[in-house]
């Protein structure tokens, strides 16, 4: 933890306060300003439109109130990552092998895009994976609290971790109270907002009108020069996401024991969010730090079994995942698909670099994502592999 701590605001401290230099990202567009607004008096939905959850600016909003400057946020997000370490760790080491356990959490530690995403643009991935990992590590356990972190999860930050709903569900002991526990708070807050007469439709469009690079629609319409139908890939990104669902919820219910249900609540979080990242038309490389603990565990998990291509593949991704979005900003400035074609086809030299750092981070997501969907058909099976975490960390009790 103390390794941690240091690089985390190691890094803060050399950019903002020895470098000096600005926020950047959705600091300075989003998060400050939509904070100033509530304070001010002014209602999300209602008075501005907003792509995050409905009391996001309220939680920012708090903080600021603290110190009002965008590095407060920062700070924010990175106390919400190093906090959901312990956790992470006491998750993984209930079906994972101490060993294993440590090695993850060094790769955490040296995680590029981590490091740049949370502690120097303060994306608020850092808020999620906090409530993720607490509602992980409570699962199987007291379901309450378990259902209750992430039920907040998509009340204070944004409607993106809904994804994993159906394979948290399935993870818990008691599914019934998991899921109450779940929905008390969306359906409090997302209720009251309806009934307050505001459109609580509206992050849901917002961000569904974008698009952006890092996924397969974008890589197809940057080689063809041709935009896809929306109606196409948005009905291409549901059945990709609802088959992943349904194939890991499958063998989420075939897992013979307690240690391979949990490590099939971990492998299923990773492919819904691979398959998602890799068929929506909006997606982010910044999304992985919502659960990339549970990915630098996966490559330990691997490392164990001396199984070497989810080592590459973790290699290239942590490679590609940080320039792939960055240089899309800059120097290109965000070009759309078919101006990326053009671009690429004229023998533009940063357009030739984004295509190749296109396939290679979806190289890596396939990769990856073909390696879990076959870890999930061993979890859901007798014939696992037979290694398992320490009995010394059994299911926390409710």
């Amino acid at each position: 933890m103390a390794v941690l701590i240091a690089s985390h605001f190691g890094l803060f401290a050399l950019a903002f306060l020895v470098l000096h230099q600005q926020p950047q990202s959705d600091l300075p567009a989003a998060y400050v300003p939509e904070a100033h607004w509530v304070m001010s008096g002014k209602v999300p939905y209602r008075d501005f439109i907003s792509s995050y959850a409905p009391l996001n600016p309220y939680l920012h909003a708090l903080v600021l109130k603290i110190k009002d400057s965008p590095l407060s946020l920062v700070v924010f997000q990175i106390l919400c990552d190093v906090a959901s370490v312990p956790f992470w760790i006491g998750f993984l080491r209930r079906f994972m092998p101490e060993v294993a356990v440590r090695r993850a959490a060094i790769l955490y530690i040296l995680q590029p895009l981590v490091l740049w995403e949370i502690c120097l643009n303060g994306k608020n991935h850092g808020c999620i994976t906090l409530l993720l990992a607490i509602s992980m590590y409570y699962i199987g356990g007291c379901e309450t609290v378990s259902g209750i972190s992430y039920g907040l999860s998509l009340v204070l930050v944004k409607i993106l971790p809904s994804i994993f709903m159906p394979t948290l569900a399935l993870g818990a002991r008691r599914r019934t109270l998991w899921i109450l526990s779940a929905l008390v708070f969306p359906i409090l807050v997302y209720g009251g907002f309806y009934l307050a007469g505001l459109d609580i439709t509206v992050p849901v469009r917002l961000e569904g009108s974008k698009s952006t690079p890092n996924n397969l629609p974008y890589l197809l319409e940057s080689l063809t020069g041709w935009n896809l139908p929306t109606v196409l890939v948005s009905v291409f990104t549901l059945l990709i996401v609802i088959a992943a669902l349904a194939y890991s919820g499958w063998m989420q219910l075939k897992a013979p024991s307690s240690q391979a249900r949990l490590r099939a609540v971990s492998w299923s979080t990773l492919f819904v969010l691979f398959a998602l990242l890799i068929a929506n038309k909006k997606a982010f490389t910044s999304y992985l730090e919502m659960c990339f603990f549970l990915i630098c565990a996966l490559t330990a998990w691997h490392v164990e079994l001396k199984r070497r291509s989810v080592a590459w593949f973790y290699c290239i991704l942590s490679l590609v995942a940080l320039p792939v979005t960055s240089f899309w900003y800059s120097p290109l400035n965000m070009p759309t698909a078919v101006e990326l074609h053009s671009l690429w086809v004229a023998g533009n030299r940063d357009a030739l670099v984004e295509m190749g750092l296109q396939v290679l981070l979806l190289i890596a997501l396939l990769g990856l994502g073909v390696r879990i969907a076959r870890d999930l058909f061993e979890a859901g099976s007798a014939e696992a592999p037979l290694l398992t975490g320490s009995e010394a960390h059994p299911p926390i009790a409710g």
